[in-house]
């Protein structure tokens, strides 16, 4: 499958999601990850534990709603591609120690 119904199948299968919404950013890494041969790699969402959905606030099990997917990255070393839900950052610090 295409790397954009992959996203799309998790997000309504398991989140509940109607769609998925690419930002311009997202849609053109997905092209250049295709182009480069790693469209066969396997999803792992990033994004808010607070919520099914993109918005933390909303609680329980949410439907219906547009999951927007803010921008796409691959680890490619460990295999898969990550799509970037909502406002969730991919930058990691443990707060004191921002370079870790």
């Amino acid at each position: 499958l295409p790397i954009v119904e992959k996203i799309r199948i998790i997000a309504q299968k398991v989140y509940g999601a109607q769609d998925i919404e690419l930002s311009p950013a997202a849609q053109s890494q997905v092209d250049r990850y295709t182009r480069q041969g790693f469209g066969n790699l396997p999803i792992c969402m990033a994004k808010t534990h607070l919520s099914l959905s993109h918005q933390p606030e909303r609680k329980g099990v949410p439907t219906g709603f547009i999951l927007p997917i803010s921008d796409v990255r691959a680890s490619i070393g460990a295999g898969f591609i990550y799509p970037l839900v909502g406002t969730v950052s991919a930058e990691y610090s443990t707060g004191s120690l921002p370079f870790l």
